[in-house]
């Protein structure tokens, strides 16, 4: 019996300790859950790693600080019937801007019982090649952003974590 308990508490505190932490803006009515090892990021290591301006409100980082998790409400309405422009905006956009551009994916997803814009992109840093899940869509007047990113060195080990937080994305 002791041994039985003994596993039944061991099991329970694995579990525990590898649940994903639910992270929320807009007062809870948009919510995911980010994998494992994620924390917000600071205000000062937002700026150093954002330092072109506009940096977003709520980010996420790993130990490494090679992968984050960018979630933002920004200005702008975006109405569902405005997606498919958008995502081809979007690509041209970046096509433009970013350096190393390499469209991996581009189309309409379904998410949280919406259409979201999904672009998948490698982009040049400085010092390495980062793979990028971009998501956006219309919430309430506003552009809701989700960027989950990685270098390439670490984006085989997160590609699945960060496809499970995208499908735990909730808007109220």
């Amino acid at each position: 019996m002791h041994k039985i308990i003994t596993t039944l508490l061991i099991t329970l505190v694995l579990t525990l300790t590898t649940e994903a932490k639910t992270f929320s803006i807009n007062e809870g009515a948009i919510s995911f859950n980010a994998p494992d090892g994620f924390e917000l990021m600071s205000e000062q290591l937002i700026m150093i790693k954002y330092p072109k301006g506009n940096p977003p409100s709520n980010a996420l980082i790993n130990d490494s600080t090679e992968t984050s998790i960018v979630f933002d409400l920004r200005g702008g309405e975006l109405p569902q019937s405005d997606i498919e422009k958008t995502r081809m905006a979007y690509e041209s956009a970046y096509k433009r801007m970013v350096g190393g551009f390499e469209l991996k994916v581009n189309k309409t997803a379904k998410i949280a019982g919406q259409k979201w814009a999904q672009l998948e992109f490698i982009s040049n840093t400085i010092d390495s090649k980062v793979y990028n899940i971009f998501l956006i869509t219309g919430y309430k007047k506003q552009m809701l952003i989700f960027n989950f990113n990685s270098t390439l060195k670490e984006f085989e080990k997160y590609e699945k974590k960060f496809r499970k937080s995208i499908k735990s994305i909730k808007l109220k």
